[in-house]
């Protein structure tokens, strides 16, 4: 048990609670999407059969989206939804369609599965990621979610012309880890990921990373829920060290360490008890680089300018660098990678 008293399930069940706290209290993020089929920009939602299973997704459309154009998809937490990391305190994921806005891409932010019903709507899903069943405490989902997205990238194809060369996925937690099995499973589909408070799990399900494709991380040191340094991550399974996930990527991307570049951002905001200190390691010919943020003091949130969370769940999850708007230092990575 840790010093504090407090053992690793019972922050589990907090963070839980907290989870559906949000999801009851916060009510919606206030998003009237508009129907799949408009070309009017904004919200959007739509569905996809799937396995025998109606599933659903929103996209926002920008003012103006040129043939050809990039595809973000953006994939929520274990115990969040489409709809929760919009609210208006849900942090981060918030700057997305801004960023979407200004660069001129297609945003697809599809829903998970509830575990424990099945259900493909709702506030309180799961991704099927690289964890090997067994391995979490609880439901675990069975979904096809790869093939779920991987049809998204051929409706995006089919109903905007998108590039399919310059097909990204961001996730935060559950979300990048799920960001790494379909990096993992589709890596000639993939142009690159970002994967925000994510390790690859200890027992995994998923082959190792082996082919080449660009990888972004950013991972707090201060982690309560999935430890910087790797361990048992609250009930949901152990994960290998972030620097570990790191060093496979580098290994499978032939990433090129002999010119690893280390890069501390601005501290801009010096009472958030935190720091941003990435590390490149460049592309070699036929690989892919690999950048790795490392939030010195951060906790498990997406590090964030303009969307902080409030000052109750920082106490359970850590601190949240407010430093730099995460969704604009991923972009700033994927928006150059292309298959």
């Amino acid at each position: 048990m840790p010093k504090n008293g407090i053992s690793s399930r019972h922050i589990t069940w907090v963070v839980l609670v907290l989870g559906l706290m949000l999801s009851a209290c916060a009510g919606s993020s206030g998003i009237d999407p508009l129907p799949e089929d408009s070309d009017e920009p904004g919200w959007h939602e739509g569905t996809l059969q799937h396995d025998g299973v109606e599933r659903v997704f929103r996209f926002y459309l920008p003012e103006t989206l040129p043939e050809n154009a990039p595809t973000v998809v953006l994939l929520h937490g274990g115990t969040q939804s489409m709809d929760a990391i919009f609210r208006s305190r849900a942090g981060g994921t918030n700057a997305w369609p801004v960023v979407a806005e200004e660069e001129n891409f297609l945003l697809v932010v599809p829903n998970g599965i509830n575990p424990e019903t099945g259900s493909p709507t709702g506030d309180d899903q799961f991704w099927n990621d690289c964890r090997a069943p067994g391995t979490v405490d609880g439901p675990q989902s069975e979904a096809d979610d790869v093939g779920f997205i991987m049809k998204l990238e051929a409706w995006a194809q089919s109903r905007f012309s998108s590039n399919p060369d310059r097909f990204y996925v961001t996730g935060v937690s559950n979300g990048g880890q799920m960001a790494y099995r379909l990096a993992i499973e589709h890596p000639q589909r993939i142009a690159g990921i970002a994967a925000f408070i994510a390790n690859l799990p200890v027992e995994s399900e998923c082959e190792k990373p082996s082919v080449p494709v660009p990888v972004f991380m950013a991972n707090g040191t201060a982690d309560p829920i999935t430890p910087f340094e790797g361990g048992e991550a609250n009930g949901r399974g152990p994960f290998i060290s972030a620097p570990d996930t790191r060093d496979l990527w580098v290994e499978a991307s032939n990433a090129d360490t002999t010119q690893r570049e280390e890069i501390p951002l601005p501290d801009r905001d010096p009472d958030d008890g935190s720091v941003v200190i990435c590390e490149d390691d460049p592309a070699t010919e036929n690989g892919a680089p690999v950048r790795f943020c490392r939030i010195e003091g951060g906790g498990h949130t997406m590090p964030s300018v303009e969307h902080t969370i409030p000052r109750w769940i920082r106490r359970i999850v850590g601190p949240q660098n407010r430093d730099v708007e995460g969704a604009r230092l991923a972009w700033a990575f994927l928006q150059s990678q292309s298959r």
